[in-house]
């Protein structure tokens, strides 16, 4: 006997998203639409049960609009009978009396929100016994809680919902509010599956050859480096045997490019290339780089570009400094003359690499302005 759950985690609504500038509320409503798409999921794949690893929320303190959304999602999965199982995790914990957990009700679902598990919550699901575990970390409560989450006696399915940090990442500095672990940790546990949150790029854990926990990842990107397709994991979990498969959810993909703009010399080209890659669903950074004969204005450009993209930030990382035009021009006895030679001559005296960089910026600025029929 199988079930089959729907796991997401690290969901994030209410976040302000002012990284994104003028796009901050829209990019809020998109989180928004994301967590209706997983709703949508669970019930078009027919799942037994929505799980959902921590930090639905972004804050322990939510507003009206979206704890209603949120109501409004579970209760429809109420009425077609998919059980909804959460745990609180870092940013909407429930220490504090004004948590988001404490003020509102959330009818359809089960909170683990105790520091250490007690006794696990059992579900009958198609005349299976589906044993659930899961604790709210509190740092001052929580030292045994993972120990706690140890399989307990009991015919059926054993699922754990955790949201901590896996040692050893990359992609995450631990934090005295983390909750540690090793796989190893996690395969002594001795449950069929645990569903992770708190790293937001997806990741499944195995020991010999068989899938112990995964990171489903965040279902939308919060920042640039949560790139590409995001996903929920649709999972199958039977007695000691699990298959997983990453579905994408988001509303919107956030990526970063890297374009060489010395390949588009010729007037048009680069916008051309830029706008060969954009679409009304991207959000991008897109970072110019090669060594270029003149200026990008990258203002410009970018204002030009920007309706085309959901939203852009274009970062020129083109270099002036070692161009050709440059040093032939370098030889003029003229004021442009005079500025480049004074530049070359602070270059080469740079301490630092961040000094040698202002050189090149300064060194764009004035060429550009040379450039535009400006002065200086």
């Amino acid at each position: 006997m199988t079930i089959r759950i729907l796991h997401t985690a690290d969901l994030h609504l209410g976040t302000p998203l002012r990284n994104f500038g003028e796009i901050a509320r829209e990019r809020q409503r998109d989180f928004l639409k994301t967590f209706d798409r997983i709703v949508n999921l669970a019930i078009k794949r027919e799942v037994d049960c929505l799980v959902v690893a921590g930090d639905l929320f972004d804050a322990t303190e939510v507003d009206s609009e979206t704890v209603g959304r949120v109501q409004d999602g579970f209760g429809r999965l109420e009425g077609r009978g998919i059980r909804v199982v959460l745990i609180p995790g870092t940013h909407d914990n429930v220490v504090p009396a004004e948590s988001v957990y404490n003020r509102h009700g959330f009818p359809g679902a089960a909170i683990l929100r105790e520091p250490v598990m007690g006794e696990p919550l059992r579900m009958d699901i198609r005349g299976t016994a589906v044993w659930f575990y899961g604790f709210a970390y509190r740092s001052d409560r929580s030292a045994e809680a993972l120990e706690s989450m140890r399989r307990r006696e009991g015919a059926g399915i054993h699922i754990g919902l955790l949201h901590g940090s896996l040692k050893g990442s990359p992609e995450w500095e631990i934090r005295g509010k983390d909750i540690p672990f090793t796989a190893a940790d996690l395969v002594a546990l001795g449950l069929d599956y645990i569903a992770l949150g708190h790293y937001h790029n997806s990741a499944c854990l195995e020991d010999g050859g068989r899938i112990v926990a995964c990171y489903p990842g965040s279902p939308e990107g919060k920042k640039f480096g949560e790139n590409g397709p995001r996903h929920a994991l649709v999972v199958e979990v039977g007695e000691g045997e699990v298959g997983v498969e990453k579905v994408p959810v988001q509303t919107r993909v956030v990526d970063e490019l890297t374009v060489d703009a010395s390949l588009f010399p010729e007037p048009g080209a680069l916008e051309a290339e830029l706008s060969r890659l954009a679409s009304p669903d991207l959000i991008a950074r897109v970072r110019l780089c090669g060594t270029v004969e003149e200026p990008v204005d990258a203002a410009n450009l970018g204002g030009r570009l920007q309706g085309k993209f959901a939203w852009l930030d274009l970062v020129d990382e083109t270099d002036l400094y070692h161009s050709d035009h440059v040093k032939h021009l370098e030889r003029e006895d003229s004021i442009r003359g005079l500025f480049i030679r004074k530049v070359h001559d602070r270059f080469v005296r740079a301490e630092s690499d961040a000094e040698r960089e202002l050189c090149q910026e300064a060194l764009k600025l004035v060429m550009g302005r040379f450039g535009r029929g400006g002065g200086i």
